[in-house]
């Protein structure tokens, strides 16, 4: 038994470092080189079969043998096979994992087969597999290894497996191994070889044909070399032939026939042998008899037994070592079985020889000979009597027209395509693509809808509403992407979703707002009402813009139905759900005022209902109690309004109102509540229209009937719009104002209040303040050695309302003893000649105007003595230069009687305020320079002893 080994496999070609392999090619050529084992090549085809077919071998549903190829189904995504002894296994393009003939390939079914290539199991991860007569080894795309079969001493490679029995499901080998990139099955034994090139075998060893240098079987993987040399390897019966990356051959196991090529027949050998001397070897392809093998020069090479012309040279002449078959340089792929040997040609032709079991007799092929009307083949593969082979299969590009937009929403919409051919690809992906840009692309929003020919339908999902939206059909295949022509569509608008009144309710005022929900982009609703579910003569047919609708004609007692639709221009959604209602048999009331829960009510307001047509009269109810136990009005009324005259202040009433038509009374309306105002309070100080009040002011007013807490607000205006007080003050009835101004006319109110509930403002009452009394400056109290002429003054800069001063002098504190007695006067300082001297005297100034005449206040009395001598006054001891002043004052002093500056003197600076603001040194200087840069502009008291001078800084 043989099995064909080639490193570029055209299914998945494994390429392996350091290793001269075949690259695998579609036309004419083919290209040796040395590879990286992470190359490789995927074909796929059609699928035929040949030979032996007693067991459906072939899978083409008999079970009669052919001499000629047949193709086996339709498919053409066949991308491996592997035939064993009455059986093939293949691979497709999926994954998926497919076998014909004797049933020992996983169904579980012993003693039975399959007449048609049937797929085994649903996994859809195989990526290659070998198979003989006891066992099948298959690789995942995750690089595990698998086996199943008959575990002839433990040839499936699990220790833990029992000895002899058959397991029909697959079975992973090594659990920790994800590496494994080829396999190969013989007949007593397996091997694998790893990523990097290790090689691993175990099985029967009777003739040596693992490898190890023993002759001990093994039911684990044993590592063959120390080194990770390997590139592929070819199991037979109990014979191995291995290349290594460096191109050279080896072999080992029972040399029956001279099948090992290294020149001996019929001895074992233990360990890897080299065949020769040459190191361009790229292919390998070993059965119990003999080999095949090819070089990177693309010759072909046999050895070993040629009783059945397994060796293609018209002999039947057994060779020992490798001989060249024929002149060709163009074989690309080789597969050796006991009596059937086949290759393919760089042109894709498939040639056989030896002789093989047919219908009718054995044929016979002494040399390699061209299978007629077979091209483009790329796999072969040889088992006992029968042979399996893909033929590429040339794709083009598939054609697709998009389908018409249909079923489009605010969000959805169908559309579709027509592959109206597939480029011969089964596989062909499909569905359409879409896009708010013109000519959508894969890039953009796609749906997808299966494989293959033929029509199918697509829904876009998750649009936009009132967007426009571009689509396109496409399909794709190996060669690339093709897109149907370009549909254009708007997506609709949402559809309306409907409010009030709700579905199916009953006892509906017949002037109900039909009401539904805002539509993003839509310029105006249309409405429909009719009086039945079909809208075939509709009340109401009408648009607007708002989502409210009121129609003023419903009857009572009546059954309508409306819907809504959303418009923008040409562009319109569904229409909404249909909803339906019943009107009140009498249209319950709405009441207006006082609205529901409403406080600080007015004792006289008015009560006030919604008119409805439909009622002759209403009886309206004011009640203290909630279930109406007692009513405080129970009235019979044609109008729709009530004016309240006997209410009470600060207490709780519900209300209701009925219609009454003819001898019928509608249901009460719903009970709403409010609570009227606290009464008011009576002001009581100051009096209206009070004058010349001086601050602070105690202001009170009488305690309400409640005697809640009060709120007091002053204002210097009677609408009350700018406030100067707004106070809330807790249970007492009287309050201390301070900080009013002077000379100000004030308006005030004062009302109850209970947290939110208030009271009726009180009256308003005016007062006026005072005028604010006058600030002396000069003389200072208890100055003294003043002369007989003094120069008084004031300040009243901020005195509002001061018209007039009046000045008095006297020799007490009384002022009966007046020494001078001066009104009207209209400056702020006066000069008094011809004082005594050595005489104390006290002195005051009161301000007025013609409304407080001989009721102004008199200023602070403040005191000062006379010298003995005849002293000048303060201009002619004190001069100030320049005068007004920038940034610097001189002081000069005149020495004078009764005045001299001593040691230790100081000028002191005082504003209008008598506030001192500067104070300067002077010794006995007569003469000093001051910096007033950071006094403001104003007038300035320069005070020297009891000396004193006046100047303005400007």
């Amino acid at each position: 038994m043989k099995k064909t080994i080639l490193i570029s496999i055209t299914v998945v070609i494994f390429l392996f470092t350091n290793s001269f392999a075949q690259e695998q090619r579609s036309g004419n050529e083919i290209n040796y080189k040395q590879s990286t084992i992470t190359e490789k090549q995927i074909y796929s085809g059609s699928l035929w079969g040949f030979g032996y077919n007693s067991y459906s071998e072939l899978g083409d549903g008999t079970t009669v043998s052919k001499q000629e190829p047949i193709q086996i189904g339709n498919d053409y995504d066949w991308i491996t096979i592997s035939c064993g002894y009455m059986h093939t296994f293949a691979i497709k393009r999926d994954g998926s994992l497919w076998g014909c003939g004797t049933s020992r390939f996983g169904d579980g079914l012993d003693n039975s087969y399959y007449s048609t290539i049937t797929q085994i199991g649903l996994d859809r991860n195989w990526k290659y597999i070998s198979t003989n007569e006891h066992h099948r080894l298959a690789i995942k795309n995750d690089g595990s290894l698998w086996s199943w079969g008959e575990n002839h001493n433990g040839i499936l490679g699990d220790s833990t497996l029992e000895l002899e029995k058959v397991y029909t499901t697959p079975l992973r080998i090594e659990k920790t191994w994800n590496d494994v990139i080829f396999v190969s099955a013989g007949v007593y034994q397996s091997a694998a070889i790893r990523e990097g090139g290790s090689l691993f075998m175990w099985g029967v060893n009777i003739g040596g044909q693992l490898g190890d240098g023993t002759r001990n079987s093994s039911d684990y993987p044993v590592k063959i070399g120390k080194s990770n040399e390997w590139s592929t390897v070819s199991c037979g019966r109990s014979n191995t032939l291995a290349i290594k990356k460096d191109g050279t051959l080896w072999a080992w196991g029972n040399n029956l026939w001279g099948a090992s090529g290294t020149g001996k027949s019929g001895d074992m050998i233990f360990e890897p042998v080299k065949v020769g001397a040459d190191s361009n070897w790229v292919s390998v392809s070993t059965c119990w008899n003999h080999s095949l093998g090819l070089k990177s020069d693309g010759t072909l090479w046999a050895w070993g037994s040629n009783l059945d012309y397994g060796l293609g040279d018209s002999t039947k002449s057994q060779e020992y070592y490798p001989k060249l078959i024929g002149k060709e340089s163009d074989w690309i792929y080789i597969s050796a079985e006991e009596t059937i040997n086949s290759a393919i040609k760089r042109d894709g032709s498939l040639w056989r020889w030896g002789a093989y079991l047919a219908v009718e007799n054995r044929k016979e092929f002494k040399v390699p000979t061209k299978v007629e009307d077979i091209s483009a083949v790329t796999q072969v593969d040889c088992g006992e009597h029968h042979a399996m082979f893909i033929r590429n299969h040339v794709i083009a590009k598939p054609t697709v027209s998009t389908l018409p937009i249909k079923n489009t929403t605010y969000n959805t919409a169908e559309s579709g395509g027509n592959i109206i051919s597939d480029g011969g690809d089964a596989y062909v992906t499909r569905g359409v693509c879409y896009s708010t840009s013109p000519e959508p692309t894969l890039k953009n929003s796609i749906t997808k809808d299966g494989y293959g020919p033929g029509e199918y339908q697509s829904k876009m999902k998750n649009l936009k509403s009132f967007q426009t939206y571009y689509v396109r059909a496409y399909a794709t295949n190996e060669l690339g992407t093709v897109y149907g022509q370009e549909e254009i569509f708007t997506a609709k608008l949402p559809t309306p979703i409907l409010i009030s009144p709700e579905n199916a309710k009953t006892d509906v005022p017949t002037d109900v707002s039909l009401k539904w929900n805002a539509v993003d982009n839509a310029l105006k609703y249309r409405v429909q009402l009719a009086t039945n579910p079909a809208f075939d003569t509709p009340l109401v047919d009408e648009e607007t813009a708002v989502q409210t609708y009121d129609y003023n004609k419903y009857a009572n007692d009546s059954i309508y139905y409306w819907r809504v639709q959303a418009v923008h221009e040409e562009v319109m959604s569904d229409w909404s759900d249909v909803w339906e209602f019943t009107t009140h048999k009498f249209n319950p009331q709405v009441l207006l005022s006082p609205a529901k829960d409403t406080i600080n009510v007015p004792v006289d307001c008015k009560l006030v209902w919604k008119k409805n047509s439909a009622n002759t009269t209403y009886i309206l109810q004011v009640s203290k109690f909630p279930k109406f136990s007692q009513k405080v009005i129970d009235i019979d009324i044609a109008d729709t309004v009530h004016q309240s005259s006997i209410l009470e202040s600060f207490t709780t009433y519900f209300w209701r109102v009925s219609a009454v038509i003819g001898e019928d009374q509608s249901d009460w309306s719903p009970i709403w509540k409010f609570t009227t105002l606290i009464d008011s309070v009576k002001l009581t100080t100051p009096t209206d229209l009070s004058k010349n009040l001086n601050t602070p002011i105690n202001m009170s007013w009488l305690e309400g009937i409640y005697k809640k807490d009060y709120r007091l607000q002053i204002s210097k205006t009677n609408d009350f719009a700018t406030l100067k007080t707004d106070t809330l003050i807790l249970k007492i009835n009287n309050a201390e104002m301070k900080n009013l101004n002077y000379w100000q006319k004030y308006f005030w109110r004062v009302r109850n209040e209970s947290g939110d509930t208030l009271g009726y403002w009180s009256e308003i009452w005016q007062f006026e303040t005072r005028l604010r009394e006058a600030l002396l400056i000069y003389p200072a109290d208890n100055q003294t050695g003043l002369g007989k002429e003094v120069n008084f003054r004031w300040n009243s800069a901020d005195i509002d309302g001061a018209e007039y001063y009046q000045l008095q002098i006297s020799k007490n504190d009384s002022f009966t003893d007046l020494v001078y007695s001066r009104d009207s006067i209209t400056s702020t300082e006066q000069n008094v000649p011809d004082l005594e001297k050595d005489v104390l005297y006290y002195w005051r100034v009161r301000v007025w105007n013609i409304e407080t005449i001989g009721t102004a206040y008199w200023s602070e009395v403040r005191t000062f003595r006379t010298g003995t001598s005849g002293v000048k006054d303060e201009a002619d001891v004190i001069q100030i230069i320049p005068n007004p002043a920038g940034d610097f004052i001189t002081v000069a002093l005149k020495p004078s009687e009764g005045f001299e500056p001593s040691e230790g003197s100081a000028i002191q600076i005082y504003n209008t305020f008598g506030e001192r603001v500067l104070s300067v040194g002077t010794g006995r200087d007569l003469s000093v320079r001051i910096n007033i840069a950071a006094l403001p502009k104003g007038i300035y008291f320069v005070k020297i002893g009891c000396e004193t001078a006046k100047f303005v800084k400007m």
